[in-house]
């Protein structure tokens, strides 16, 4: 079943639940399937508040929903995964008329850490990666993956749920297989977040002040450690919470530094566009013209004439 097809089915079984339960129960094909169980999240009003009984996974499919998950506040956006550990408290605050929340509930014998494979036959990086993972998982009793509709991720939990609705043969076996492939592509994709980036403030001057500390050598990545966000998450809040993106807040410094130092006759421009931070002269100039409306030698010529400075 195509992920469009997958969602428009969800949608129809909640569209067409007569029931005021907070939570829609979907059979599998084949009824002696034990491995987990699948929930839709219904669409009444109200606050639906849960404590889970065995290991389960929370996925958005289409939407966003406002949740609190173990005293921590969520927004689930579509393609965000949330791995909960058993008797972890949840409640769905808020959602919308076309949202689709997922829920995978496991039998209680089921080890949700073991999706990352056999320990025994990591390398040490991968090793020291696991443990970080698995005390991170027992310490916050969840893991957030900030990963998009178009993940491998959210496509390979789409591939489980759609095994589970189909049980064909090796259905089992193909269902873990994905949510191995599902974490493993969390953790390359830098995907996996330990907590929610809400609970982190994201002040505007705290950026201002690192990017000017920072531009000549700043990354997203880096900067996004530095302030305890998941870099996609981080870029996207950036934007939402200023209107402007990490790379233009980044541009808008370099460029106020290039004014600065080309009113300076000591200053070659070759020498400027190293100091701002930028590799190339061609790029430098093409971001200047953008954002000056005019080229650099002319902005130069400008300024000395303005401080009556006369190189000739």
């Amino acid at each position: 079943m195509a992920a469009v097809k997958l969602e428009q089915y969800l949608a129809s079984i909640l569209d067409s639940t007569k029931s005021d339960t907070n939570e829609v129960k979907i059979k599998p094909k084949n009824i002696n399937f034990d491995l987990f169980r699948v929930f839709l999240e219904n669409r009444n009003t109200g606050v639906h508040r849960y404590q889970t009984t065995a290991s389960t996974i929370l996925y958005e499919a289409r939407g966003s929903v406002k949740a609190r998950i173990n005293d921590q506040n969520f927004l689930l956006k579509a393609g965000n995964i949330v791995f909960l550990q058993r008797k972890s408290n949840y409640e769905i605050l808020q959602q919308g008329e076309n949202d689709i929340l997922v829920k995978l509930e496991f039998n209680r014998n089921f080890k949700m850490l073991d999706f990352l494979g056999n320990y025994s036959v990591m390398d040490s990086r991968e090793k020291k990666v696991f443990k970080a993972i698995t005390d991170a998982y027992n310490q916050k009793r969840l893991l957030f993956l900030n990963s998009t509709a178009l993940s491998i991720s959210a496509n390979a939990l789409k591939k489980v749920i759609d095994e589970y609705l189909n049980q064909d043969l090796y259905t089992r076996q193909v269902i873990l297989a994905e949510l191995n492939l599902l974490l493993i592509a969390a953790v390359r994709n830098q995907d996996l977040a330990t907590a929610p980036v809400t609970n982190h403030q994201f002040v505007q001057t705290d950026l201002e002040n690192y990017i000017d500390a920072h531009f000549t050598d700043i990354t997203l990545n880096d900067t996004a450690k530095h302030f305890g966000f998941n870099p996609n998450y981080f870029s996207s809040l950036v934007k939402q919470k200023t209107g402007k993106s990490f790379v233009e807040h980044v541009d808008e410094r370099r460029m106020q530094e290039a004014r600065n130092l080309l009113a300076r006759p000591d200053i070659s421009v070759k020498e400027i566009i190293a100091r701002v931070g930028y590799s190339g002269k061609s790029f430098f100039y093409k971001k200047f013209s953008e954002y000056y409306h005019e080229t650099p030698v002319q902005m130069r010529a400008e300024l000395f004439r303005q401080a009556n400075i006369n190189l000739k």
